[in-house]
């Protein structure tokens, strides 16, 4: 109790946050929330003006309703689609959209992708308008000519942002919603035109410049291949270039974290300024030009890394850090200071609280701050170079524990030696990090950064040979977790009561610690024993491929081609989250190119393309199974659409199309056929499900 008595900022920012989250769930247009605000302000106003402090825990009620409701309002109020201005409410089929490019194309195998801002709209050239689209662009000769800022007319072949197309998929529409991005459109080379250049932003054209400038003086100093990717990636954010596989292995080691330019680099170069400028420390009133100088080199440093969303979190966030050490000088009120940071982030963008990449970070700084100091006393250490040793670890393990449930929540799987791959990682991103910032000041004079680049090209190889070890180690990575948001929450109920009562030392907390520990514990084996009796049949929706898959408890027998099966981000993307939610532990693989004509394992019968179920028969249609009769589920492929003309299909019957057969072309070939009787299903946009285990 005392803790939220002395951290009103924690405490105050909670309703706030919950307000939001009413608001961007409820998506409601209602101006209910500003009314009620009016009347507990004038509620506010009376009781403090009358009873004073005689009623504190109304007032106290009354103020954490009025900051829930103002929340509210406020997402209202923030939320694109909602504004009267919006190009939706104007926007006619024939149109021509007058749009700004605001962020850097990004490469697609087979297209470019960004962001368009929409300012006019062609039959309403006097009326300005608001709101963003996705685009892409195919690849061409004339796509070279697009920068961020520049302005280009396109037409009008925005199409709505498809929700998930598979069970428990990442829901993409969902996540570009909370970016304030509605429509999507997809533009060849003669849909669109370029009307003007460097409309942009120039303090972001700035940052794009200087941050193209620093890549090419690590390109151009000894840094090639993977190293050359995880160098621009830690120093200044990109990404796009970074190979799945390399992602794959950094993830699954539990360094993920040194890939995006973030809390932890931020904090690096803070605590190098800070130790630099320690000797300024004696002189009178230095520490507010201390905090003036961290500021300004911290911002400039997210400046040049291209102003991504985490680095200016991290931004803020540490600038709030230093305003309060070094300005307002008021100590232990690190949490107070989080919180109004979160607060302004959260003015600025209310959907940022939906942001992974926030919850993260504001979680696993929380850990450091409070846990780790609690850990680092536990064990005392002599010797310096065990103690930076410890230390490290106390920090990883403190980060873990505070951002563990959130991981395993969004991504599903647990990295078991992150503790020692971070007494490798931390170290050598922070070498990376210092000899990066003495390579881009001396590039300009050449000679000694040459020597910078190849000292960091080796560290970068040593640390990406450490990473590939660490994974290929034997029981290195925990997957196919899956804890709902409810467990989310009650996983981190657990960890804040244990803590409780270690600290507070209270029986009735290490009895609630019990509690939900038991409460968690059950849920988890019911949801075992649950997945022990399932038995479905899913047809999958992914673009061009025939996917389908029979689960019979924990074993799934999936069926789809090799290329499919080897590509990791599109199974984990369409296929993996499913899994997860139905704790499938044991995966059969069936390549549908080279399928047996007999087959037979436990649950499941194969016979010339006919599989047989838990007494449900389904045709993978073909030549040799045309006249079978007695199919339940018939599946259509593209490359077997010409057999409907001579089907016959049972009453009841099911005619699937996957996802490679557009409708049109199915409709075509199915009025030869009589439809009465029959159920069509298209794969094309949403996945189909037959559940067996009733």
């Amino acid at each position: 109790m005392k803790f939220w008595q002395n951290h009103p900022g924690i405490r105050l920012v909670f309703p706030f946050i919950l307000g939001i989250i009413a608001a961007a769930e409820s998506q409601t247009t209602n101006s209910f929330a500003f009314y009620i605000s009016i009347t507990l302000l004038l509620f506010f106003g009376i009781s403090i003006y009358f009873s004073r402090f005689q009623y504190r825990k109304l007032t106290g009620i009354i103020i954490h309703l009025l900051l829930f409701f103002v929340g509210f309002q406020y997402t209202i109020e923030r939320t694109d689609k909602f504004k009267k201005t919006h190009y939706s409410n104007f926007i006619n089929p024939n149109d021509y959209l007058l749009v700004k490019v605001c962020d850097n194309l990004e490469e697609k195998q087979n297209s470019y992708k960004t962001i368009l801002e929409v300012q006019q709209i062609s039959s309403d050239t006097n009326r300005i308008v608001s709101g963003k689209i996705l685009a892409y662009f195919k690849k061409g000769i004339k796509i070279s000519s697009i920068n961020y800022g520049d302005e280009l007319l396109i037409k009008n072949k925005l199409n709505e942002v498809g929700g998930a197309r598979n069970p428990n998929q990442f829901n993409y529409k969902h996540y570009l919603n909370i970016n304030q991005i509605n429509s999507q459109v997809f533009l060849d080379s003669v849909s669109w035109q370029k009307t003007g250049v460097n409309s942009g932003n120039g303090l972001v054209a700035f940052s794009q410049r200087m941050r193209q400038k620093l890549y090419n003086y690590l390109s151009d100093n000894g840094i090639v291949g993977d190293q050359l990717k995880v160098a621009s990636a830690l120093l200044l954010g990109y990404r796009e270039n970074l190979d799945k596989d390399l992602v794959k292995s950094y993830s699954s080691a539990g360094a993920i974290h040194v890939l995006a330019v973030s809390g932890l680099h931020v904090g690096i170069l803070y605590l190098l300024l800070a130790n630099l400028l320690k000797v300024f420390s004696k002189i009178k009133n230095s520490k507010i030009w201390i905090a003036l100088i961290l500021i300004s080199i911290l911002w400039f440093y997210a400046l040049m890394t291209g102003m991504s969303a985490s680095v200016m979190r991290s931004a803020t966030m540490f600038t709030f850090i230093i305003i309060g050490d070094k300005i307002i000088d008021r100590k232990g009120s690190i949490y107070n200071t989080l919180a109004i940071s979160a607060l302004v982030l959260i003015l600025i963008n209310p959907y940022i609280i939906y942001q992974v990449g926030f919850q993260l970070s504001y979680s696993a700084v929380l850990g450091i701050v409070y846990v780790q100091p609690k850990l680092y006393k536990l064990i005392y250490v002599k010797n310096i170079f065990l103690q930076k040793v410890w230390a490290i670890t106390c920090v990883s393990i403190a980060a873990q524990i505070a951002t563990f449930p959130l991981s395993l929540h969004y991504f599903h799987q647990f990295p078991v030696y992150f503790f020692i791959i971070n007494l490798i990682v931390i170290p050598a991103a922070i070498g990376i990090f210092y000899l990066g910032i003495f390579l881009f000041v001396t590039a300009p004079f050449g000679g000694l950064s040459l020597v910078i680049g190849k000292a960091m090209n080796g560290i970068i190889w040593v640390l990406n040979q450490a990473i590939c070890i660490t994974e290929k180690m034997a029981y290195s990575l925990i997957e196919e977790i899956a804890i709902s948001f409810h467990e989310t929450f009650l996983l981190y109920a657990i960890i804040i009561s244990y803590l409780a009562s270690l600290v507070y030392r209270k029986v009735r907390l290490v009895y609630v610690t019990g509690i939900l520990t038991i409460l968690f514990l059950g849920i988890q084996l019911n949801e075992q024993y649950q997945s022990t009796q399932q038995a479905n049949i899913t047809f999958y929706s992914v673009n061009n491929e025939t996917v389908f898959e029979f689960v019979s408890g924990k074993s799934t027998y999936f069926i789809s081609s090799k290329k499919l099966k080897e590509d990791w981000s599109s199974m984990l993307f369409n296929v993996n989250n499913n899994w997860n939610n139905q704790n499938i532990t044991n995966k059969i693989y069936l390549d549908i190119d080279s399928l047996p004509v007999d087959y037979q394992n436990k649950n499941l019968l194969i016979m010339n393309g006919v599989f047989i179920f838990n007494n449900k028969r389904i045709r993978l249609l073909n030549k040799s199974n045309i006249n079978f009769k007695s199919a339940d589920l018939t599946l259509v492929t593209k490359q077997n659409l010409k057999l409907i003309n001579k089907l016959t299909p049972r009453p009841n019957e099911k005619i699937i199309f996957d996802s490679s057969i557009r409708p049109y072309k199915a409709n075509y070939y199915l009025k030869y056929l009589d439809t009465t009787n029959i159920e069509i299903v298209f794969l094309d946009k949403k996945y189909y499900s037959v559940n067996l285990s009733d």
